[in-house]
């Protein structure tokens, strides 16, 4: 073999050599480790651990398109047509600890009506076990669940303002739970030819209430007192599930010395509590699912100072995460809303997701 040769030979071999060994280097690194999001299935569905943490995350909402028709079913009067967005955003923030379950709960809205725009903080709260403490709707509506699934449900309103509050709720195994708060008290009504505030000043609102529920529907009660009109105010609901397809419900509201005159000027004090007129009132309603993805509801109320509202619609699920809500509804009103009838409609489209 000549020097050449054997300089040629000796040169491939020490090139493939290194190549091997660059090649056996680059095999050798390891990726690091990547972190993907974890489903996280303790708390229901949609919820998520946040990454290095324990606690689980649900982000939620709705977009909502409410078209107005016709003479409206709160005050009479005709506006025309009147279009109503509102996009809803919720964020529930859920970890288990040895004093029970940890929660932090967020929501809140923009609306656009009328050309204007208005943001809402609708609850901000923790929880931990059965302790609440934090800002939302009064427990005094929520804890009743509202009234029937009906667009303007409100028209005889049985619920006070949200306000910031403090409750414990005791669950037992049986269905059977007990609810102890204290709530400030909100929004404002006018009186004497001033605006009062509803806010409680040396004493908060105190609330309490009791509900049971099985599979035949539930029973449920709560009770208000506002320290500074110094009156009661209470409801009670019953719920029926008479088929695995109707079901039906009826509420009664009461309070204390409604038509006083301790406000300003001889005025009448209102009952934070106590939102509807007289002092009584009473709702009803039915759910009845006639289709796969068809629900009729309809409710019925009336207030002891004359006013009595209706309302009739059907509840198409077009897709999952999407309905479409047509409803009807007539006033008849009296007393201090006036003397006069209303009819109408709204045509609701919600996507949730």
């Amino acid at each position: 073999m000549t020097i050449k040769t054997f300089l040629l030979t000796s040169a491939a071999a020490l090139a493939a050599s290194q190549g091997a060994q660059a090649a056996d280097a680059i095999v050798a690194v390891e990726p690091e480790p990547m972190e993907y999001v974890r489903i996280c299935d303790a708390f229901g569905k949609g919820y998520f651990y946040l990454p290095g943490t324990e606690t689980c995350l649900k982000v939620g909402g709705y977009v909502r398109f409410d078209n107005i028709l016709g003479e409206n079913p709160f005050d009479g009067e005709d506006d025309g047509w009147v279009g109503h967005t509102r996009a809803t955003l919720r964020y529930d923030a859920v970890s288990d600890t040895e004093y029970g379950t940890l929660r932090s709960f967020i929501e809140h809205r923009w609306d656009v009506q009328d050309g204007e725009e208005r943001f809402t903080l609708v609850s901000a709260f923790i929880e931990l076990g059965g302790f609440r403490a934090g800002y939302s709707d009064s427990r005094f509506d929520k804890w009743l669940d509202s009234a029937g699934n009906i667009v303007n449900d409100d028209v005889i309103d049985f619920s006070p303002s949200r306000t910031n509050q403090i409750s414990y709720v005791y669950k037992a195994d049986n269905g059977f739970e007990l609810l102890f708060g204290l709530e400030e008290g909100n929004g404002t009504y006018s009186a004497g030819g001033t605006t009062v505030a509803y806010r409680a000043e040396d004493w908060p609102f105190p609330v309490a209430g009791m509900k049971y529920e099985q599979d035949w529907g539930g029973i449920s009660a709560i009770v208000g007192y506002d320290t500074n009109a110094e009156s009661v105010a209470a409801k009670a609901r019953l719920d029926l599930a008479l088929t695995d397809a109707f079901s039906i419900f009826v509420m009664g509201g009461y309070q204390s010395d409604w038509d006083n005159t301790n406000g300003p000027a001889g005025s009448r004090e209102r009952n934070y509590f106590g939102s509807w007129r007289g002092d009584w009132a009473a709702w009803g309603g039915f759910s009845a699912k006639v289709a796969d993805k068809t629900t009729l509801n309809g409710q019925i109320a009336y207030e002891e100072d004359g006013t009595m509202a209706t309302a009739l619609n059907v509840e198409y699920k077009m897709v999952s995460g999407f309905k479409i809500m047509p409803e009807i509804n007539y006033t008849d009103f009296d007393g201090d809303r006036g003397d006069g009838e209303a009819f109408g409609g709204t045509i609701r489209f919600q996507r949730d997701f």
